[in-house]
C-alpha cells in the first residue's frame, strides 16, 4: 500500500511516499470494491494496490481505502472497506475484469 503526503516550500512541492505489504483476508468483492480483514489499522483516504491469487492467477487493482474499523472484541482484527480506482478499463489481469466476468459466468 502506498501512502503520500506533500509538502510545500515556496513554489517547490515535496512529496514523500511510504509502502509496506499488508497481508488481507478479502471477504466481500464487487465490481466497485471490496471489503477486507486484516490485522494492521489502514488510513481512510489511503491508496494502494489490491493483489489477490486464485485459481494459480495473481490479479491487481488500485484501491483506495473508504473505511476502516476494527472488530469489537479483538485487539487487532480490522475491515477495511476498499473502492476501486478506475484509472484505466478493466482488463486482463484486473481484479476488477475477473469479478465481472465472475457475475457474467454466473448468470450463464
Amino acid at each position: 500500500m502506498s501512502v503520500g503526503s506533500g509538502e510545500s516550500q515556496g513554489t517547490r512541492q515535496d512529496v514523500a511516499s511510504l509502502a509496506r505489504h499488508i497481508r488481507v483476508r478479502v471477504l466481500n468483492c464487487s465490481a466497485s470494491g471490496c471489503l477486507l480483514e486484516t490485522l494492521a489499522a489502514v488510513p481512510v483516504g489511503a491508496f494502494g494496490t489490491l493483489r489477490v491469487s486464485f485459481g494459480g492467477r495473481d490479479f491487481d487493482d488500485t484501491i483506495q481505502i473508504v473505511r476502516c474499523e476494527r472488530i469489537k472484541g479483538t485487539e487487532s482484527v480490522y475491515h477495511v472497506a476498499t473502492t476501486f480506482i478506475s484509472t484505466t478499463p478493466p482488463y486482463v489481469g484486473s481484479l476488477r475484469y475477473t469479478i465481472r466476468q465472475g457475475v457474467i459466468d454466473l448468470a450463464r
